[in-house]
């Protein structure tokens, strides 16, 4: 008699990464509610964890609802530029005929990407401030008053999630190289931020403990890796100069949210912001540059054409033919 175990061990696994997803949410969550100033978890500390575990599960449950209808509607569409991309091309036929797959492909590509931006500035925050108000109607003690501190702390959710998130997949032998350059980037912006504030009159943080510092940075460098843009451009140096001045913009959002958290980031100023946006491009320059290189080693070479006249071909040859 033989036992099937292949679903069991499908079930087991999916388990596994519920549970794994839920524990990085409430990571995220507790992160938030150390640093938000406007959200606080009191009680005793077996009352605070129910309360960490409660909001996490109703954030994940929200980013699984919205996941889930985005995938329902955009069925369908996946579906047709599959069916079409399977198809023989019609050499013959008009170009606006042979590109629309292509064409629909990059539009459902954009339309998936406006839809996970949107999860993340609407979802994470309004799962999160209904989590609180649920919790509070129960008798759980949650406080999370106003309109941004509730934005704020959802993204520090998401942020964290993430990073978290990388962790555990260090523990995944499939995983393993993706997270630790994912995690060796977001180290490598914490470092670099503090090397900023270390040597940049314009950049610091308020005056804290420093473990509160230390997960400030790191709270930091998990928000500064969620928007990442890849550019090339053929001119040598423009692609750079606009990528530290994408990280600029980016740095400077991050420390008008950090108004609402304890301790706040202050840049004084468009060069001290400037200087710390550059250093921290500069530090996460080897980062990049294994991913580069796992991208490059990913890719499939070009098939080798055969030589129809290989060296053993038996005609002379000579120094000239």
């Amino acid at each position: 008699m033989t036992v099937n175990t292949g679903r069991g061990n499908g079930r087991t696994g999916r388990a596994a990464g519920v549970v794994l997803r839920l524990a990085s949410v409430a990571a995220g969550v507790a992160v938030a509610a150390l640093l938000v100033v406007d959200f606080r978890l009191t009680g005793p500390a077996g009352r605070q964890v129910l309360v960490v575990a409660l909001l996490a599960a109703f954030v994940s449950a929200g980013v699984w609802a919205a996941s889930s209808v985005t995938a329902l509607l955009m069925r369908p569409s996946l579906r047709r530029v599959r069916g079409l991309l399977a198809e023989e091309p019609d050499l013959w036929g008009s170009d606006r005929e042979f590109f629309a797959p292509m064409r629909r492909l990059m539009l459902l590509g954009v339309v998936q990407t406006l839809v996970n931006l949107l999860v993340l500035l609407t979802v994470y925050p309004l799962a999160l401030w209904a989590g609180v108000r649920i919790c509070g109607s129960a008798g759980l003690s949650a406080r999370l008053a106003g309109l941004w501190p509730v934005f704020v702390s959802g993204l520090l959710v998401a942020a964290v999630a993430i990073t978290v998130g990388a962790f555990f997949a260090l523990f995944r032998r499939r995983a393993r190289r993706a997270a630790a350059r994912s995690l060796a980037a977001v180290l490598l912006n914490a470092a670099g931020l503090a090397l900023a504030s270390l040597v940049l009159d314009g950049v610091r943080l308020d005056s804290a403990p420093g473990w509160r510092q230390a997960l400030a940075l790191c709270a930091v460098a998990s928000l500064f890796m969620l928007p990442r843009i890849t550019l090339s451009l053929p001119v040598p140096g423009i692609a750079s100069i606009v990528l530290v001045a994408y990280h600029c913009l980016v740095l400077w959002l991050i420390c008008a949210a950090f108004a609402f958290v304890d301790p706040s980031l202050h840049a004084d100023g468009f060069w001290p912001l400037a200087g710390a946006a550059a250093i921290m491009w500069a530090a996460e320059w080897p980062a990049r540059l294994a991913v580069a290189r796992a991208q490059g080693a990913a890719a499939q070479p070009d098939p080798v054409l055969p030589d129809p006249f290989p060296p053993d071909h038996g005609f002379p040859s000579g120094p000239l033919y």
